[in-house]
């Protein structure tokens, strides 16, 4: 009997290292500045004091690397990636306190382009990413796909403006109305930079007040400056229909020069608007993996 109830707890035991270790195993943040950045807006997730969703993601999805950059240090660069984007470090002798210390990459721009930056003005041709920028892996659009919408700056048409974004993206690069949400206002087109009208349900994501965490303490406050986390819109606002979580749901998109939105109105409220995964995909361009 005394065999068979060590042998119980042996096998717990087990079990339940298995089930730690993925958790143990996710890279720890490898840098100080990294780790303010982080803690400004995913420490509240983490912690469950705020209900928003990631801006970079639960743990980073990479150990810190050392990347080719032409102005770095011995020609590279410290970076490290997270779900939703990569922090990068290109001059370590700055102060580290300034707000643009740490960067994150113009990723989505390298991932439709398929040019990957290694210099302030230096870029090697890998191609357009062949990886899906919205939903489920392996389905329309990819970032290549999404090449023929990419305009920087754009070309606003006066017209669109406060009325409800209807474009629906076709996986043969056409585009058609879509009226289903044409009366849903987080739809509506504002004026944004760059020459694009933004989705409301963007531009109001992107000025939130919220919890963040600075200095040792929660306060509240504006959760992002738009331009240091989500850069200049470089497409309009299309809609798609993509899977998510295997059902085919239509899904709103807008991509900016660091981060890609999505509006899903059958999501609850707090997750309506999401950031889409492009520290992941960008790793699995650049890494294969």
């Amino acid at each position: 009997m005394k065999k068979h109830i060590l042998g119980a707890i042996a096998a717990v035991a087990a079990s339940t290292l298995i089930a730690v270790q993925p958790l143990l195993a996710a890279p720890a943040i490898g840098n100080s500045a990294f780790q303010r950045v982080w803690d400004r807006q995913d420490r509240a997730v983490a912690e469950r004091v705020s209900d928003r969703s990631w801006t970079w993601g639960p743990a980073p999805i990479s150990e810190l690397v050392r990347e080719g950059f032409v102005e770095g240090v011995e020609g590279k660069r410290t970076v490290q990636y997270f779900d939703k984007s990569r922090m990068e470090i290109n001059d370590p002798t700055a102060d580290p306190n300034n707000q643009w210390y740490v960067t994150n990459g113009l990723l989505p721009i390298e991932l439709m382009t398929g040019r990957m930056q290694v210099g302030l003005n230096q870029f090697e041709y890998q191609g357009p990413a062949r990886v899906s920028a919205i939903g489920d892996p392996g389905q329309f659009p990819t970032y290549a796909d999404l090449l023929p919408v990419y305009q920087s700056p754009g070309t606003l048409r006066e017209s669109d403006l406060n009325r409800p974004a209807t474009g629906f993206l076709n996986a043969d690069g056409s585009v058609t109305g879509f009226n289903d949400y044409a009366n849903d206002p987080a739809t509506t087109l504002l004026r944004g930079e760059n020459g694009h009208g933004v989705a409301k349900a963007f531009i109001d994501y992107m000025n939130q007040s919220g919890l963040v965490y600075e200095g040792g303490r929660y306060s509240n406050g504006k959760v992002y400056d738009p331009l240091f986390v989500f850069g200049y819109p470089v497409t309009g606002a299309f809609w798609v229909k993509a899977k998510v979580g295997g059902k085919e749901v239509p899904i709103l998109f807008q991509v900016f020069e660091r981060r890609v939105l999505t509006y899903n109105p059958a999501n609850a409220a707090a997750f309506r608007v999401e950031m889409g995964n492009v520290g992941q995909h960008y790793h699995q361009w650049r890494y294969g993996k």
